[in-house]
């Protein structure tokens, strides 16, 4: 059993480590990338040292910063790395600093044009959002090997990005396209929270990973005011009304099964707040009203299914995603159109790994109606790749996808 040091400082670990990764990033630059990691997990380690249990300091945040930002500075130092008093921002007397840098951070890693967004997304969970390497494989699905072999990637990639450019992390000059990255990233990462692979978690909802990409579109809407934001903000509320109903007693609820009355109305109030329709569609917009669309029905009949499917329909013409296409294929399994479900799966199952969790489960939906052995030889290959209790019981229970 933890001891109350440990949990404190496992605590701390979760809230400040993005916050400790940008401000070091805002002031050494990203060519010491490597040194800013191990140097964050060092000053986590000496906490472990030497908070004793009522000598925790009252400032924690600045406490691992000094820490962190010294052993920074001593790793350049012996390595002959520091060119002159003035190349970083960084001095022994800084104290750490007041502002949030996180999206800062997360906006000048946008625009590194050689990295790809998958690769952008690996190395913002660990390292903005404070992920380990086998939470982010658990979430992304990718092996840890493949982990570390991306964030590394991705270091020698942004340095590269930034070798004949100022490093600056401001909000001055950005561009549409940036911003879209941007959304994109905070969009994986609620996706990621909201439906967790992580052992750690007895849900199957890492709250505070939504709840921190929801603060980030917040201060991103508040800059910029894009209407793509106001609805994937939207969206975001939609999906966190329902975490209260989301697990009961250690059970999964299913969607349709969920108590209305333990949804979050203030989250729903707000998600109507933000909903708002663009001048030009997106994505975002079409599936904040498929949410709204699930969250208001009175009946699921096929008439309701209908509906969604056109909402589907519109979301595949702004967006060629798979997943989408999965989604659609469900609807219309849902809808009796089975036909055209299953010949929409063939598209996609030559578009996702053979592995891929939900693909399998909508197969079994579409192509069992009861029990049978192909349906049982596709769920055991779904629960060889899920270590999750939770969730393992749901999908031996329910056999369905309606998570």
């Amino acid at each position: 059993m933890k001891n109350k040091t440990s949990l404190v400082v496992e605590s701390s670990y979760r809230t400040f480590y993005g916050k400790l990764f940008s401000a070091l990033f805002n002031q050494f630059g990203p060519n010491y990338i490597s040194e800013i990691e191990d140097a964050i997990q060092n000053s986590f380690y000496k906490s472990l040292k030497s908070w004793k249990p009522n000598q925790v300091p009252n400032n924690k945040e600045n406490w691992l910063f000094i820490v962190a930002r010294n052993d920074v500075l001593n790793q350049i130092k012996k390595e002959n790395q520091l060119h002159s008093p003035s190349y970083f921002k960084a001095n022994e007397e800084t104290e750490s600093p007041n502002e949030d840098l996180r999206l800062k951070t997360i906006l000048f890693l946008s625009k590194a044009k050689n990295v790809s967004s998958k690769v952008k997304v690996i190395f913002i969970l660990k390292n903005i959002f404070g992920l380990h390497i086998k939470e982010v494989s658990e979430c992304t699905l990718l092996s840890q090997d493949a982990i570390y072999k991306s964030i590394n990637r991705a270091k020698k990639d942004f340095q590269q990005t930034t070798k004949d450019a100022d490093f600056d992390l401001t909000f001055q000059q950005v561009t549409e396209n940036e911003i879209v990255v941007i959304e994109e990233i905070l969009y994986a990462v609620f996706n990621i929270g909201f439906d967790s692979f992580s052992e750690k978690i007895k849900s199957i909802i890492n709250e505070d990973l939504c709840l921190e990409a929801l603060a980030l579109a917040k201060i991103l809407s508040d800059k910029f005011e894009r209407t793509t934001t106001k609805n994937l903000l939207a969206l975001f509320c939609f999906h966190l009304a329902r975490i209260p109903a989301k697990v009961k007693n250690d059970k999964i609820i299913s969607f349709f099964e969920q108590d209305k009355k333990n949804w979050n109305n203030d989250f729903i109030k707000l998600a109507f707040h933000y909903l708002e329709k663009p001048k030009k569609l997106n994505t975002y917009y079409v599936e904040a009203l498929i949410a709204s669309k699930h969250m208001t029905a009175t009946k699921n009949d096929i008439e309701h299914w209908n509906e969604v499917i056109k909402l589907y329909k519109i979301m595949l013409s702004l967006s060629n995603s798979p997943i989408i296409k999965l989604n659609l294929c469900y609807c219309l399994s849902k809808a009796q159109r089975m036909d055209e479900a299953k010949e929409l799966l063939q598209i996609v199952e030559n578009e996702l790994p053979k592995e891929h969790i939900y693909l399998s489960l909508v197969k079994v939906n579409i192509f069992a109606t009861k029990k049978t052995l192909e349906s049982e030889k596709i769920i055991d290959q779904v629960l060889k790749n899920i270590n999750q209790k939770i969730r393992r019981e749901y999908i031996l229970e329910n056999m369905s996808t309606d998570l």
